[in-house]
């Protein structure tokens, strides 16, 4: 049975990086043999068959790479979007050292690089020309997804953003938009999520603080379909995103999706999303129009073909079968 080893940049917690190689190696387990060394002699005695770098900027990635460069162990990098343009502007000069140093190199003499969308795979060979880019999406645990009974077409339709605190995410702009335009007094706006950038959060808490129709809940660790499904519309504005986790759950849980047009997601466009410019016009617009289709959104079939349509196309059961294919050929 093929061994593979997963080393990540990001630290030990249940969201990112670190939840997709939780669904990775859940549904991986029996396909091949996950190696989980916890120092470097028995990573050496265990010789996997591939190493898979999720991430980037860790000093320990660079270390790992170059005993399997001297082991003959296949290598595969995953990025996750942090060398998309947006996030390369955070923290810009520390990482362009790094970048120079090692990081490209790393880039470079791997045997393979897998990103997670077309826009990633585009920006990925601006700066890097590698011939071997492929493109495999994260998934979905479907099967402990419980159908939600269809709403009451006559309640209001209730808005939500979930992702972590962050500038990148761009929350500011939605909540100036819903805080002084009189259009959004009557609709609620609920937001979930982590902070990781208190200083940021609370430049948002002094907006909307007073607001009754804006509340802040919390990041979401358990039950998160649950909670989400008590929603209609998930409302995502963020600047960048190599894929965005939260779309799949927010299409899990049953929603519709208002999401900014720089996002990788067109090919859901109209059916289940509107990809728009997140300004005042654009969303006002949207929200109308979305009034007028509330049945759409409200009917069981809706998400019942929700499910259908990730269970098709993204299901962690076949997504990793397309990982497994690589790990054999490479």
């Amino acid at each position: 049975m093929i061994k593979v080893f997963f080393i990540t940049s990001e630290k030990d917690n249940y969201f990112g990086v670190n939840q997709v190689l939780f669904g990775l190696k859940k549904f991986l387990k029996g396909k091949c043999s996950i190696i989980n060394p916890d120092n470097i002699y028995r990573f050496i005695k265990n010789k996997p068959n591939v190493i898979h770098i999720h991430g980037c900027w860790k000093i320990n990635i660079l270390f790992y790479f170059i005993v399997c460069k001297f082991m003959g162990i296949k290598i595969i990098i995953s990025p996750h979007g942090m060398l998309d343009p947006h996030s390369m502007k955070q923290k810009k000069y520390l990482k362009l050292i790094f970048w120079h140093l090692f990081q490209k190199k790393m880039f470079l003499f791997s045997d393979q690089i897998i990103v997670n969308s077309d826009l990633e795979k585009r920006n990925i060979r601006k700066i890097v020309k590698h011939s071997n880019v492929s493109v495999i999406s994260h998934g979905i645990e479907l099967n402990s997804l419980a159908y939600q009974k269809p709403k009451s077409n006559n309640a209001p339709l209730k808005y939500v953003f979930f992702s972590k605190i962050h500038s990148s995410k761009n929350l500011h702009s939605l909540i100036n938009i819903w805080t002084y335009n009189s259009f959004f007094r009557n609709l609620e706006l609920s937001i979930y999520g982590e902070i990781t950038d208190l200083n940021y959060y609370n430049s948002i808490k002094k907006i909307f603080l007073g607001h009754k129709n804006i509340k802040y809940h919390g990041p979401i660790y358990k039950n998160k379909i649950n909670i989400l499904s008590k929603y209609d519309v998930f409302i995502f504005p963020s600047e960048s995103e190599n894929f965005g986790i939260v779309v799949l759950e927010a299409l899990a849980s049953g929603l519709y999706l208002i999401l900014n047009k720089k996002l990788p997601w067109h090919h859901i466009q109209k059916k289940y999303a509107s990809l728009i410019n997140i300004d005042k016009t654009n969303l006002i617009n949207t929200i109308k129009k979305l009034k007028n289709k509330k049945l759409l959104i409200k009917k069981g079939n809706y998400q019942k073909n929700m499910r259908l349509y990730l269970k098709k196309n993204y299901s962690w059961e076949k997504i990793t079968n397309i990982y497994m294919d690589y790990y054999i050929k490479i």
